[in-house]
Formats: structure tokens, sequence, C-alpha cells
């Protein structure tokens, strides 16, 4: 009868909880409702409060026009700290998976946050754009015949982080292996579009004579890929080689391009040596040995001529993109 009439369920609860003196279980079969439901109508109830008059933001989900999606857009453009989920709900009533939706729908993504740019003045853009356009002339010629040289450290260290879990076989388990030694070793290496010097690893801090040795000892390397001769040399800024600066031009003959200061964004190395990390990283070194047979072995993989020709595709890119930005930091 109750369902011919429409009769409401709460209606009809709160007559069986009031008049028949029915407990939770007993109505939930009754009204074919769920025992949470009736166990929070009983506790609305028990509390004073009416279970028929319905709360805001209860029933019907909010309609999402187009007007509200760029109203949610707007506030965090305007201010991204602040703009976190719940505070962006709680503003526009909105639930907190909606607002995720209109987030992702129009292209934002819940990332770190950026660290901090380099901020070069007026005098350091003009150089940086002055370099790329050498670099840029003749479509880019200096591109594709010039070493770009560069250091890079890396530490083995036992107190580090170690994996804990392994895909394997439950029958077959995997021993996991444990860093033995304590290892920071050093690496120099030059890249170019014919190829590559062989890497050299070193423990010393770089300085002005150890400098001299690295360049002497992969200078023929250099030639031997550039048999007419016709090659640049690029190094930056750090002390040891701005100190050999004649030295490389007046003893070693090379042509020396100088990469302005404070820009590694445009010395193409740098990428190599994340790939490079990032493969000797995976193959779980453990003492010295290992690290440097990881590094040789992947430095050749990585350095074989084909693999560096998009290196130095993205580069001519890359120096086209300063230019165009008046020599303003480029992303990594």
């Amino acid at each position: 009868m109750c369902e011919k009439y429409n009769i409401d369920d709460k209606i009809r609860f709160l007559v069986l909880y009031f008049d028949a003196h029915m407990n939770v279980n007993e109505i939930s079969k009754i009204l074919n409702r769920h025992t949470r439901t009736v166990g929070r109508w009983e506790l609305i109830t028990k509390n004073g409060g009416d279970i028929r008059i319905r709360k805001e933001g209860q029933g019907r989900k909010k309609e999402i026009t187009p007007e509200t999606e760029n109203r949610i857009v707007q506030m965090v453009k305007e201010n991204p700290e602040g703009a976190s989920v719940p505070k962006l709900a709680a503003r526009s009533g909105i639930s907190s998976t909606s607002i995720c939706k209109i987030l992702a729908k129009k292209g934002f993504k819940y990332l770190g946050y950026e660290e901090k740019s380099t901020i070069y003045d007026e005098e350091e853009r003009m150089l940086r754009v002055d370099f790329c356009n050498k670099m840029l002339f003749d479509e880019g010629k200096l591109i594709y015949q010039t070493f770009f040289s560069d250091e890079m450290g890396i530490e083995l260290n036992k107190s580090g982080p170690h994996q804990r879990k392994a895909w394997q076989i439950p029958t077959e388990k995997v021993r996991r292996k444990n860093i033995t030694e304590n290892v920071k070793l050093e690496c120099w290496g030059a890249i170019s579009a014919q190829g590559a010097t062989s890497l050299d690893i070193y423990k010393r801090n770089m300085n002005g004579d150890l400098y001299r040795e690295v360049i002497k000892r992969h200078r023929a390397e250099m030639e031997n890929l550039y048999a007419d001769g016709d090659f640049y040399f690029l190094q930056d800024n750090h002390p040891s080689h701005r100190m050999n600066e004649d030295w490389v031009v007046k003893k070693q003959g090379l042509k020396l391009l100088k990469l302005p200061r404070r820009s590694p964004d445009l010395n193409i190395i740098e990428n190599l040596w994340g790939a490079l990390k990032e493969r000797v990283t995976n193959d779980l070194p453990i003492n010295e040995k290992e690290l440097r047979a990881s590094l040789f072995r992947n430095w050749e993989i990585l350095t074989n001529q084909e693999r560096l020709q998009p290196f130095f595709e993205a580069l001519h890119r890359r120096y086209i993109e300063c230019v165009a930005k008046e020599g303003h930091k480029l992303r990594t």
C-alpha cells in the first residue's frame, strides 16, 4: 500500500521506528534498504534531527557548466599554490572528484614545483643569443663539427637507499645485491656528431694539471673522427678550463669554443650524462670495479654515432628556441 500511495521510505521508517517500535534490522528488511542507511537514519533521529529535511549539497549533483569549468581553471592560474583540490571544492561547491576531472580535462597535471630557475641579466642573455646564432650559422655547420665536452660525478654509497623487492618466481628467490664500497668517481667525455672520445674516469677533483692530462689522452681520438682536422672543441667555464684556454689553442692546436657562462642547457652532453647515470643505476653495481665496468659499457652504447644523431638534431632546435626566447633559460 505504501508503494501504491508513493509514501517516502523515510516516513515509513519513522512510522515503523516510533509506532511499531521495530529495530534497524527489521526495518531494513521491510524497506529493502541497507542496514547502514537505516542505521544512519536512526542515529539522526536519536540526536533530534529530521531525516525528512534534505541538507544542502545532497541529492542531485550540481551541474557543471563550461562557465564553472573556466572559473576553476582561473582560480588555479591566479593562485597555483593556494588552489588545492579541497579548497577549490569548498569555494565552488563541486566535489573533489569533479575538480580533478575538470583539471585533467583542461590539461593540468598534479606535478612537483619547478626548481628555482636561473635568471640571466641582459648581457648574459645577449651572449647566449650570440652563441646560438654563431652555432646556427650556415645551417648549423658548427653544431655538427664540434666536440661538446664536460665532466660528471657519480657515487656509490653503502648507506643509500636499497631496492627491497624484485619481480621473481616465489620458488626461485633472488638474493639482493648489497653495495660493498663507498665509491665516488669523476668522468670526462666529449661527444660529436661523428662519434665520441672514450670515457675518462678518475678520482681526483678536476684541476688545471689533470685537465691537461685528460685533453692529451683524448686529442688523437678527436682527430681520428675528423680526419681532415676540421672540428672544434667546446668547453664550459669551469676554473680548470678557463686557466687552460691558451694552452688548448696554442699547445694542442684545437679550435676552441667557449660555452656562455651558466649555460649547461646549451651543452648537449648534459643530456647524455643523465642517460648514462640512469643506465648505470639500473645495472646495480655494488663496488668500484662494477661501477667502472658499467660506466664504460654504457658510454660505448650511448655514444654510438647513430644514437648520437637525435641529440644533435635536438640541439639544433634548442639553439633556435634560445634565440626565439631572447636568451632566457630553456627547459631541460
